[in-house]
């Protein structure tokens, strides 16, 4: 049955979509402290499989009236400090753990690559900052829900033949006009691309979003070659996060998150749609901001924009000593704050 939630087309979803269990209520009355989109919503949880998802549901025709303001439509203008000091790190890592030789110009660079890819922290956040693909490998790219196109940008400068799909009709506009991305409008299922097509497809903070994510990775499955590596981060529901600060947690950006997957769930997931999973665990790398966000949504209700605008020392020092014991505790539990998971056809 169709409802109406405050101008939003809805349906009520209260059984689990992995296992068929009868959910439980998790929270209610939540609203979109981020990006001020309408509605009431609860998130259901499933005691069986640990599935957390939204209910209700809005309508697929309905999803892009939650994305009027959503922060694809920018551009990030901020740089971050000693961006030349970042950058020779960021290319001797890559060059030395990921294949990119060519980003290594001496061998003083590549000593440093070796030495600073032990630092686990440093290791972790600049291969998930290129979705752990190697570099010996490259080849055609398919950046599933791209958003404005920024990710394909990086890869494309590393040698890849990228292509994008968003549903977000803005979203694409900047990729194309500002990026000269080649990015198709629509749903992975609408983009109907041939079969054993690409080397890659990272999904990067989107499974989560997709109405059908079964669905979305059995198409996945679909265009990969054969041997090819698909790529999945998302929001970790078990993380130490969710765990301390609960409903104020920023990862479950109600109401465009549809799905919170655990490990176990994200690896159903993927099974289920024909693929073998190679490797699957959580990182802390993004711990920092994580606690930032949350803890200011604990504070005052909202976070506008979604993203910490300015932190106070404290805070910054508060998100580093949890960036350090989350990042400690992901070695014997899978407790981090995002989802990793590498599979191939």
């Amino acid at each position: 049955m169709i409802e109406i939630n405050e101008g939003i087309r809805v349906r009520l979803v209260p059984i689990c979509a992995l296992c068929e269990s009868e959910g439980t209520l998790l929270y209610q009355n939540l609203h979109d402290c981020l990006f001020d989109a309408p509605g009431n919503w609860s998130l259901m949880y499933c005691p069986r499989c640990s599935l957390v998802w939204l209910n209700p549901q809005p309508l697929p025709e309905d999803i892009g009236k939650l994305y009027k303001t959503y922060h694809t439509h920018v551009i990030g203008t901020h740089r971050p400090r000693f961006g030349p000091l970042r950058k020779f790190v960021h290319n001797s890592i890559l060059g030395t753990r990921l294949g990119y030789t060519e980003l290594v110009q001496s061998s003083v660079q590549r000593v440093l690559g070796r030495v600073l890819s032990w630092v686990g922290p440093i290791r972790e956040m600049v291969e998930l900052g290129t979705g752990c693909l190697n570099g010996q490998v490259r080849g055609r790219l398919l950046d599933v829900g791209c958003g404005n196109g920024q990710f394909l940008v990086k890869m494309r400068k590393l040698g890849w033949e990228v292509t994008g799909i968003e549903p977000d009709r803005q979203a694409v506009k900047i990729a194309r006009e500002q990026f000269d991305l080649n990015i198709h409008k629509g749903t992975l299922e609408e983009g109907k691309f041939p079969g054993d097509i690409f080397d890659a497809v990272t999904i990067v903070h989107v499974i989560e979003h997709v109405w059908d994510p079964t669905s979305t990775l059995q198409e996945c499955h679909r265009i990969l070659k054969p041997s090819s590596r698909l790529v999945i981060i998302t929001p970790n529901i078990e993380s130490l996060g969710h765990r301390l600060f609960r409903k104020a947690w920023r990862g479950l950006e109600v109401p465009r998150h549809l799905y919170l997957f655990s490990p176990r769930t994200l690896r159903v997931c993927a099974e289920r749609a024909g693929l073998q999973v190679l490797k699957l665990w959580t990182t802390a790398r993004s711990a920092r901001w994580m606690w930032a966000a949350s803890r200011l949504i604990y504070q005052e209700g909202i976070l506008p924009g979604g993203s910490p605008q300015r932190q106070s020392l404290w805070l910054r020092l508060e998100g580093l000593a949890f960036w350090i014991i989350e990042y400690e505790l992901c070695r014997w539990k899978n407790v981090g704050e995002e989802i990793v998971l590498v599979a191939t056809k």
